[in-house]
């Protein structure tokens, strides 16, 4: 008999595998039709700063006073007005009758928070702790919200790209979790702690204003440009009051809280075990692993079917959460080698960017007519809660037990963000 199965390798499988990329790709062709290259460039450049701040402010912050305990209040100072100020900017870009809609609300969001970082960096050394507490903590109030911005005008303008426009934005948010923090340890290797923060205001200055003004600012639904009632019109007409919205997202706000339990708790992990290594710089080496690996699965998430629900995407990906958590805490029990702990958590890394597009997914269904921006500002505030209590506990435990105890505050994400998709699938049912 003779075998019809292509040997790997030869032209018609190298074609075959080609055009499989390309189909797999091709949905995201239809956001840069959509949007055109310089959006997608500008909103991953308008988002990076997100993702630079918090580690410059605490370098910068430690090395002024020299104390990394204030140096971590200034940090958790700016997650904590991060978290309150991203629903606050939310809401007024959802009411465009009284502010202009998110233009408006980014353009002076962003004058604030450059003005507060330059704050911090000229007054690092200088400043009493409590005046650059409370500026640390207006500068996380002003942070502009790229990502939820973003992903709110995907709503409005291109409901039927919703699925494909979440799985870029959470593949660029990965992305930029990446390269942000390695830029700012880069400009602070080459210069001083506080010329990371001189980077920061730079690029809010230039790019936060060229997001805001771009037209994309203005999108309304496909249905209110031809004069008839849409989703996007409805951006106009809010619908709802606050406690409305927290009711229609309490189960997606809880996915957030648990994934940014995992974020925070993984990063100060792997930060503990790279330090019972005797190789702490190799922590954030070990963090950029588990992103790229959220990356690309983000970016295939969109190869999954359509009758695959979202509860059912959210339970499969908190199980290969578990599963790379144990692998993570099986390879700190067993071995020291960094190498093995790297491989695991690109296997945890895998479930990140699929959870992450579903729980954004969800908000975009759940989410009262006109209210987009703002869901997407509480799952932001979510995840930076998350952040902060996951690291807090990770931090606690690792200093006390050591780095293979830490991994309990995973563990706990993951069995959460189960509950999170269970919760979802008898709710729906």
């Amino acid at each position: 008999m003779t075998s019809t199965t292509t040997p790997p390798g030869t032209p018609a499988a190298t074609a075959g595998a080609a055009t499989g990329l390309r189909a797999a790709l091709a949905p995201f062709a239809e956001l840069r039709r959509a949007a055109g290259t310089p959006y997608l460039v500008t909103s991953f450049l308008a988002r990076l700063p997100i993702t630079v701040v918090p580690v410059s402010v605490l370098a910068a912050v430690t090395a002024g006073t020299g104390s990394v305990a204030v140096g971590g209040l200034a940090a958790a100072a700016a997650a904590a007005g991060e978290a309150v100020g991203g629903p606050a900017l939310g809401a007024l870009a959802d009411r465009p009758s009284r502010s202009g809609g998110q233009r408006p609300v980014l353009l002076v969001a962003a004058a604030v928070h450059v003005a507060a970082l330059v704050g911090i960096a000229l007054g690092a050394a200088s400043l009493p702790v409590p005046a650059l507490l409370t500026i640390t903590l207006l500068a996380g109030l002003a942070l502009p919200p790229v990502g939820a911005f973003s992903r709110a005008r995907w709503m409005r303008r291109t409901p039927e790209l919703v699925p494909t426009a979440m799985a870029g934005e959470s593949a660029a948010d990965e992305v930029a979790y990446v390269m942000g923090p390695a830029l700012a340890g880069l400009v602070a290797l080459a210069g001083s702690t506080t010329w990371s923060l001189w980077v920061a205001a730079g690029l809010v200055a230039v790019a936060v204003p060229a997001f805001a003004l771009h037209p994309s600012a203005g999108w309304t639904g496909p249905a209110a440009r031809a004069g008839q009632p849409s989703a996007g019109a409805d951006a106009v007409r809010p619908r709802g009051g606050a406690g409305q919205l927290v009711r229609a997202l309490a189960v997606v706000l809880a996915g957030a809280a648990a994934m940014g339990l995992f974020f925070g708790g993984g990063n100060t992990v792997l930060t503990a075990a790279a330090q019972e290594a005797g190789q702490v710089g190799a922590g954030g080496l070990l963090v950029a692993a588990m992103a790229v690996g959220s990356a690309f699965t983000a970016v295939a998430v969109v190869a999954v079917p359509a009758s695959v629900g979202l509860a059912t995407r959210l339970g499969l990906s908190s199980a290969v959460l578990l599963v790379g958590v144990g692998a993570m805490a099986l390879s700190l029990a067993l071995t020291p080698s960094l190498l093995v702990l790297g491989a695991t958590t690109v296997v945890a890394g895998l479930a990140i960017g699929p959870a992450m597009v579903t729980i954004t997914s969800m908000a975009a269904e759940r989410a009262p007519r006109g209210r987009g921006t703002t869901a997407m500002t509480l799952v932001g505030s979510g995840v930076v809660v998350g952040v902060g209590t996951g690291a807090a506990l990770a931090g606690w435990l690792s200093e006390h037990h050591g780095a293979l105890v830490g991994t309990a505050v995973l563990a706990a994400a993951g069995v959460a963000l189960l509950a999170v998709a269970v919760a979802t699938s008898r709710g729906r049912a």
